[in-house]
């Protein structure tokens, strides 16, 4: 990739840059290889709790200080937790890159973990569980994945259940990160107006201060059961989601799988979105997701409709599923391909999107890929492949989870009526 440098340090950290010379600004930051899925039924929701924590003092600045030193240079700090990864990230301009790299470190190498704070953050933390759990949208994701992978890390919740997050203290997040945040288990990404060698000056006092401690490796399998779940709600609508087995994020078929999600559920062209919503008026939002993970995946649809309307979705949905494995045209192929391709180098106009390419990829791959090879894996997918892969994933047990005034089961008829295979076991239900 062009104006891309990968270097591995003494200690392991590994540090990736993209220099853009014509940019204002740089996004810059830690991505921890180390989420939800490295907790285990006691900690759940560790990862999200260190990640708030984070910005909440360290043994020089104040969480006031931290969020005034970067906004008075007009730049802005974030964080995310995933399943498999958690970042702290900066954007802000080129001259002033000095000040991120400075904070980040410092919030990720010398948190103090503050009584004071820990609890304000706690309460924070059971503020958005709550919210979470009130947003039917929301939390029908979470009850896909208990469902499709029951009593596993990658089940769990990223924020984790309040028994649990009530209970987590200071010492456990200590130990946590301590076991995670090591060197040889980071990437520190930069993309913008800076250049590698730049970056790499800063190591001695930055990046060589992370643990030396080699990482344990996970071995937890990710085995996708699938069922029902029915969290039953007296709302307006009823939200469905039918998932499935899906593929690793290291795959020969990802970018397959990106281009059936996108003909069956991806746009305003796909044909759910033409049949249940245009044709028929069913819903109003409809569409298909996948997510990736390093030993597995999934892939879904979700809707929400009127619950008398909900056979009719589902019935109509599970037909459409299924004549992605035997109907696909040239042109909707081709269109979409070229929907996917236009994606992808639009998204290299913003740094930070870019940014996060360059670390995934790096953490997958162990490298960046050349947009060249990206394009090419892109080229070579097929309309047999995209058919082979729609009768890869439809051969798994469907999981059909709903929140509303609805239950789960009630549809596993309308998904075999159409050739899926759907069983009740695991069921949950919860009223």
């Amino acid at each position: 990739m062009k104006n891309v440098k990968l270097t591995r340090l003494d200690n392991g950290l590994r540090v990736v840059t993209k220099s853009l010379d014509n940019f204002e600004s740089v996004m810059l930051g830690y991505w921890v290889k180390a989420g939800a899925a490295c907790e285990t039924k006691e900690n759940n929701g560790i990862s999200h709790f260190l990640e708030h924590m984070a910005f909440k003092g360290t043994s020089s600045r104040t969480a006031k200080q931290i969020a005034e030193e970067i906004e008075s240079v007009g730049g802005y700090l974030n964080a995310y937790t995933s399943r498999e990864t958690t970042a702290f990230h900066a954007k802000l301009l080129k001259d002033d890159r000095h000040i991120a790299i400075d904070i980040l470190s410092d919030i990720l190498q010398n948190p103090t973990f503050a009584n004071i704070e820990l609890e304000r953050e706690r309460g924070v933390i059971l503020q958005e569980i709550s919210q979470t759990n009130d947003t039917p949208d929301d939390i029908i994701f979470d009850h896909f994945q208990d469902v499709a992978f029951p009593n596993q890390s990658m089940g769990r919740s990223i924020l984790g259940p309040v028994d649990v997050v009530s209970a987590i203290t200071a010492n456990d997040l200590r130990k946590y990160r301590n076991r995670f945040y090591n060197a040889d288990n980071i990437i520190f990404g930069a993309v913008g107006n800076i250049s590698h060698d730049e970056i790499l000056e800063y190591a001695d006092k930055y990046f060589h201060n992370f643990g030396n401690v080699k990482t344990p490796e996970l071995l937890s399998v990710y085995d996708y059961k699938g069922g029902c779940y029915s969290d039953v709600r007296d709302l307006e609508q009823a939200h469905i989601i039918l998932g499935f087995n899906g593929i690793s994020s290291v795959s020969e078929d990802f970018y397959a799988l990106a281009i059936f999600s996108s003909i069956l559920g991806g746009g305003m062209s796909s044909r759910l979105f033409q049949e249940v919503r245009e044709k028929r008026g069913l819903v109003y939002s409809v569409y298909s997701f996948s997510s990736s993970y390093s030993r597995n995946g999934l892939f879904g649809v979700y809707a929400a409709t009127s619950p008398d309307k909900l056979s009719e979705l589902v019935d109509v949905a599970s037909v459409e599923l299924m004549k992605m494995s035997e109907n696909i045209s040239e042109d909707e192929f081709n269109r979409t391909k070229a929907q996917f391709k236009a994606g992808l180098l639009m998204s290299q106009e913003s740094n930070s999107s870019m940014c996060e390419q360059i670390v995934n990829q790096t953490m997958i791959f162990g490298r960046p890929l050349t947009r060249d090879e990206i394009l090419t894996k892109i080229d070579k997918v097929s309309i047999d492949d995209v058919k082979r892969l729609t009768k890869k994933i439809t051969a798994s047990n469907t999981s059909i989870i709903t929140v509303g005034k609805c239950e789960a089961e009630h549809m596993i008829q309308y998904v075999k009526k159409n050739g899926l295979i759907a069983n009740s076991n695991p069921t949950k239900r919860a009223i």
